[in-house]
């Protein structure tokens, strides 16, 4: 199946001159033949009428006279070009030289004119096509009906019109073959400007654009026109959305302060509830406004981010705060890059690294690569690694593996939450140096 519109119109265009070509082609070997043998039988009958014109009847029932019909073929024997004239029902004959004596085969059943004359197609003794007419007509005064026959060589023609086709097929095969090269530049170059609007496409997926520009034709500036205000909508919504998430965590938090003051007068289980109660309900609500903001982001068709420059910056940040660790960054390539807002790739790969940091020895290792269309990050520290249950239980929110170490338990569900909104995904694997492997897999740019 063609996939590319080019493609489609190029394989047509050059079936169109194909077919148009072969048609023109049999048009004309048809027409060609069709007058060749027109004009061949026209000679045949002036050479008949020159005969009949020559020949009288002699004495004694006999035919004289000597044709000269200005052609040497019917003076060569079994030439295909043969002349007789003979008396009906007596022996007054005359032939050409080119019979030898033979006699010119005349087919029973075709029929005469009006005129007299009848055209025929015959085979003589050595197998030779012949293309004839024969007319019948009184000769002097007397009442003697004589025949007349003249025949050519269809081989001739068939020859001529072999000659035509071969001529004709190099012409119109190098017609062909140039209109097939130029419909191949005129396709290419009548579909410049959708190649042009897909590259700016491309530029704006890739984060260098934010919008097509420049001129197009007629037929494609309304879809420009509509792509530009879809990513402008597109824009809208994601700026209302977080304006939206801004305004709603703003409202929220005079209310929890009062709440959290008020506990601070109650009696000691009142207090501890409505502190645990408080803090509870600022954890969902942090966590459902990261995931409006995520979702936000992530909708967005022009999200690109440029992971060695982020996680370089990380990486500096937590040599500052774990000056006793080592750091390695190895990525697959100079360029790799994540389908995705900056600061949601910061967002996992530091709570990643600050929870490498927490339990890793002496060294922690960060590699990325791109496989299949999607981006592969690797964190792995040194420590002491985790259990199949304590996994599952640090990955819900709020839950905390060690409690000697600083935290919320909120870091590893936020990464989770942010992944499955770019329909990624997070996993843990032992690490070689006998540690735990953190592995993000997400959507490559």
């Amino acid at each position: 199946m063609i996939r590319t519109l080019s493609a489609r119109l190029f394989f047509l265009t050059a079936l169109w001159a194909i077919i148009a070509t072969a048609a023109v082609a049999w048009f004309l070997t048809t027409s060609y033949r069709k007058d060749a043998e027109e004009n061949l039988r026209a000679r045949l009958t002036a050479n008949l009428y020159n005969i009949m014109g020559s020949v009288t009847p002699g004495k004694e029932g006999g035919l004289s006279g000597a044709p000269d019909l200005r052609d040497s073929r019917f003076l060569r024997p079994a030439s295909g070009y043969y002349w007789s004239v003979s008396a009906l029902g007596g022996p007054g004959s005359l032939r050409s030289q080119s019979l030898s004596g033979g006699a010119i085969p005349m087919p029973e059943g075709a029929n005469f004119n009006a005129s007299f004359q009848r055209e025929f197609v015959a085979t003589d003794d050595l197998g030779q096509a012949l293309i004839g007419i024969e007319a019948r007509a009184f000769l002097g005064e007397g009442n003697e009906l004589y025949t007349f026959a003249i025949t050519a060589n269809r081989q001739e023609v068939d020859e001529q019109v072999a000659l035509f086709v071969r001529q004709l097929l190099i012409v119109l095969s190098l017609f062909a073959l140039g209109f097939i090269l130029v419909a191949f530049f005129l396709v290419r170059i009548g579909l410049a400007p959708l190649k042009r609007a897909t590259r700016k496409l491309g530029d704006i997926r890739e984060g260098r654009a934010e919008r097509i520009t420049g001129g197009f034709p007629l037929e494609i500036q309304p879809l420009i026109d509509e792509t530009n205000a879809l990513i402008d909508s597109n824009r809208n919504v994601i700026e209302r959305a977080r304006t939206q998430v801004g305004n709603l965590a703003h409202s929220l938090k005079t209310p929890l302060a009062v709440l959290r003051n008020e506990a601070g007068e109650a009696g000691p289980g009142l207090r501890s509830v409505i502190e645990q109660q408080v803090q509870l309900m600022q954890g969902q609500i942090q966590s459902y406004l990261e995931r409006a903001m995520i979702a936000a982001r992530a909708g967005t068709v022009t999200s690109r981010t440029e992971i060695r420059p982020a996680l370089e910056r990380l990486v500096r940040v937590m040599k500052k705060l774990n000056p006793e660790l080592a750091f390695d960054l190895e990525l697959d390539t100079p360029i790799l890059a994540f389908a995705g807002e900056q600061q949601d790739f910061e967002e996992m790969a530091g709570n990643l690294l600050e929870n490498a940091a927490k339990f890793a020895k002496s060294r922690i290792s960060i590699s990325a690569k791109v496989d299949g269309g999607r981006l592969l990050v690797a964190i792995a520290d040194d420590g002491p690694g985790m259990t199949e249950e304590e996994i599952a239980r640090a990955v819900r929110r709020g839950q905390r593996i060690d409690e000697t170490k600083p935290g919320s338990g909120l870091g590893l569900s936020i990464v989770r939450d942010i992944t499955a909104e770019y329909n990624g995904a997070l996993s843990f694997a032992r690490s070689p140096p006998g540690g735990l492997v953190a592995k993000l897999d997400l959507p490559a740019a």
